[in-house]
């Protein structure tokens, strides 16, 4: 009787299992990340990441080591390479001091919509400035069409 009960039960217990059951769809992240390097002696260095959001949003996630306890650090998207220099065109949020990151949701340029795509193709560089009140550059690197 066991095994005429395990014959047929164990059929109909697979017949029921489904690999569809966890409905979880990867989900591949398009983005690009951009390396910012300490300016002179600032110790502060790290990255950025631009993250498609979708056709028109970008994130930017920046994480930064060496920034000082309690530092609020202004930060810009800029025209141009960091060797021409160029003026700001987007500006990031803040990076907090304590956690060194910061996180800015981008679709605008000068009043103007721009894409992730357009975004990673500007001729641009991030600058991360000490404070609001001390704008001298600590961390800086090309982001867009100026690295390879």
């Amino acid at each position: 009787m066991k095994k005429l009960f395990l014959v047929l039960f164990i059929p109909f217990l697979c017949a029921n299992c489904s690999d569809d059951d966890d409905n979880t769809d990867t989900v591949t992240e398009v983005s690009k990340t951009y390396t910012l390097a300490a300016v002179e002696d600032s110790g502060v260095s790290g990255t950025a990441k631009f993250i498609k959001v979708d056709d028109a949003t970008t994130r930017v996630e920046v994480a930064l080591t060496g920034t000082p306890a309690g530092g609020d650090h202004p930060m810009h998207i800029h025209e141009n390479s960091v060797a021409e220099t160029g003026a700001p065109v987007i500006v990031l949020t803040n990076v907090n001091g304590d956690t060194g990151m910061s996180s800015t949701t981008v679709t605008m340029m000068n009043d103007k919509a721009i894409t992730y795509e357009e975004l990673i193709a500007l001729d641009a560089h991030i600058n991360v400035h000490l404070s609001g009140d001390d704008l001298s550059v600590v961390s800086q690197g090309d982001v867009g069409s100026n690295v390879n």
